[in-house]
């Protein structure tokens, strides 16, 4: 007789379990406050998560912050793709945002942003507990707390910084996640990796690097007027200055040939070396953004630079050919002026050293995909025959490679290589 109670007992809160909604069960996770929101066509259902995380997953004790994430539903029975937002995760809160592959597998969607931007900065920004390792951890626990209902194929995946942010986390948890798609990700070896100037030397043909290199030159010829442009520009959209206006045009040129090649600009773009002022001008800010160097726009990348200059690296530039009419003459020009002012910056190689031994030597069940023409193909990922794992380089392409963006024969190779590796059947794996 109490074997039967028992049985009905068991029965009855199981049944009461799968019964519960999902706003119920989410509600009934630990740490998790739900806010309901728009669904985005294609889901039933849309969620703001709020999730209480360590500071340092060390160290619980030192304190706790909430970290944001966006869940849209499709289906208990479909996988979930994971979005590792390297940045601030704003625009999933978009009413009509869907993640390439969450439309490609028809599947769940959850974008979590990353610790120390937008919603999901820790009261004081105490920078020493931005680490690799703590927002790999961060990602690790809503994956713990998430599969408590979602018990299907689990994806993870990002662009860029976030497409880095999602391999950090296979690092150190190789067994979150199904498989990985990261989208032009680097994995940089310095706090300036030189291979990206290396790139620029020789990317695309010479005739585009020589109208690149006169644009700067023409640039740094109109001084003058061209800095009052931009003062008028900071005026009127209330920008304030980071440094001083010589110094941030010098910044803006020397940033240019990285962007031009990062985002496929077309060489007929480029004004010619007569081009007026406003001309000149006009290309340059389209191109390198005035907002990027000054105030408030350098301020929601603080904690980007805080990460480059410590663990994840970035890229330096180039002098050569325009160093003569630079307005900056001593030391070398880097982009550690952009990190936020008042930590220590000593840089830890071993994290991106123990992410790229990962990446070459045991990061099963990831995909790699990059535009041969974007510089930051220049660190690319280097896995080795000891994986499984696939790396696509589009030839002519640029940071806004995608899989839609391949040709039909490689968006087929790697469909058919998610599928395998989530046992699901290839029909543009919906």
């Amino acid at each position: 007789m109490k074997a039967r109670l028992f049985i009905i007992l068991f029965l009855s809160i199981a049944l009461s379990a799968f019964s519960q909604s999902l706003q119920e069960q989410l509600n009934s996770l630990p740490g998790v406050k739900v806010e309901a929101k728009v669904a985005a066509p294609g889901f039933s259902e849309s969620y703001i998560l709020s999730i209480t995380q360590p500071l340092d997953h060390h160290h619980p004790e030192k304190g706790s912050f909430t970290q944001r994430a966006f869940l849209s539903h499709r289906d208990f029975s479909k996988p979930m793709v994971m979005t590792t937002e390297g940045y601030s995760a704003d625009y999933a809160n978009n009413a009509y945002f869907e993640e390439e592959l969450a439309g490609i597998l028809q599947s769940n969607q959850l974008v979590v942003e990353h610790r120390y931007f937008s919603g999901s900065k820790p009261e004081g920004q105490p920078w020493d507990y931005l680490t690799v390792e703590n927002a790999a951890a961060d990602h690790h626990h809503v994956i713990e707390l998430l599969k408590t209902i979602y018990k299907g194929k689990w994806v993870t995946t990002g662009i860029s910084k976030g497409g880095q942010t999602a391999v950090y986390h296979r690092t150190f948890y190789p067994n979150d996640a199904d498989a990985t798609v990261a989208y032009v990700a680097p994995y940089n070896i310095a706090q300036e990796d030189p291979r990206e100037i290396w790139f620029l030397k020789q990317v695309g043909d010479s005739s585009t690097r020589r109208k690149v290199l006169t644009f700067q030159r023409s640039v740094l010829k109109q001084r003058t007027a061209i800095i009052d442009l931009l003062k008028n520009q900071a005026e009127k959209r209330q920008y304030t200055w980071a440094m001083s206006p010589d110094s941030t045009l010098d910044y803006m040129v020397l940033e240019y040939p990285f962007s031009f090649w990062q985002w496929g600009i077309k060489p007929e773009k480029i004004p010619e070396a007569s081009a007026t002022p406003r001309e000149l001008y006009m290309h340059l800010t389209a191109s390198v953004g005035l907002d990027n160097f000054t105030h408030p726009g350098m301020d929601g990348t603080q904690a980007f630079f805080y990460q480059a200059y410590t663990e994840i690296g970035y890229y330096g530039y180039d002098t050569t050919n325009v160093g003569d009419l630079l307005s900056i003459k001593t030391g070398y020009i880097s982009n550690s002026i952009m990190a936020p002012k008042g930590p220590r910056y000593q840089f830890n190689p071993l994290t991106l050293q123990h992410v790229r031994d990962f990446i070459a030597l045991e990061g099963n069940n990831i995909i790699y995909i990059y535009g041969g023409n974007d510089p930051w193909s220049a660190s690319a990922a280097m896995p080795t025959t000891a994986t499984n794992s696939l790396r696509i380089i589009a030839p002519g392409a640029c940071h806004g490679t995608r899989i839609g963006t391949l040709d039909n024969k490689t968006k087929e190779i790697v469909l058919n290589t998610l599928s395998k590796w989530l046992e699901i059947k290839n029909s543009s794996c919906k």
